[in-house]
């Protein structure tokens, strides 16, 4: 997934070049890094030792890879437009006890849609909204039976950022996604590194 989004935005640049009129006016991006989130995997190990009265020993990831393309638009007065998609990788988790197993795993993906306002001197800061979805997997393993479940949830909610542009045309930045996928217990923190064109 994240190929294609990285050839579909190095596409999508190279006809952008020959496409605006106005250079500055229009840009594209690609942010590459961390989404760090709390799948509360501590708790569900938890649960699962006070059901069924045995030790849990609970494997999980506290950040997932995550890519992003992004378009945006100089409206002018140092404020831009910005409009993207993310796609994380999997968060797991696994818990283990005594003849059984399980585990968890979950991705996010969505579209933000923020203002931007640049100082100038290469520091940016973003507000504005992202509609999302998670999407989760389970499955418990007893006895040598595995069962399995699907879900997904879907939402929206704020989007706050900062970050810094080099004159290199990289940049890097912290966002902060607000009630993922309509849970307001799934707050995405994104830590990144991207190019700009």
């Amino acid at each position: 997934n994240f190929l294609k989004i990285i050839l579909i935005s190095i596409f999508i640049f190279s006809i952008s070049k020959n496409t605006f009129s106005k250079e500055g006016d229009t840009h594209i991006g690609v942010d590459i890094g961390w989404g760090f989130i709390d799948i509360g995997a501590e708790q569900t190990a938890q649960t699962i030792a006070n059901i069924s009265g045995s030790t849990v020993l609970a494997e999980y990831d506290k950040a997932a890879f995550t890519g992003r393309v992004y378009f945006d638009y100089d409206i002018g007065n140092n404020i831009l437009f910005e409009a993207g998609y993310f796609q994380s990788s999997n968060l797991t988790a696994k818990y283990t006890l005594s003849g059984a197993s399980a585990s968890e795993s979950y991705s996010v993906n969505g579209f933000d849609l923020a203002a931007v306002y640049s100082e100038g001197n290469g520091l940016f800061f973003k507000g504005g909204f992202h509609s999302s979805t998670i999407s989760g997997s389970a499955n418990i393993k007893i006895s040598g039976t595995t069962y399995a479940a699907n879900a997904s949830s879907s939402g929206g909610g704020f989007v706050y950022g900062i970050g810094y542009d080099f004159n290199d045309s990289t940049r890097v930045g912290y966002t902060y996604y607000q009630n993922v996928g309509g849970d307001k217990d799934a707050d995405v923190g994104l830590l990144y590194y991207g190019f700009r064109f």
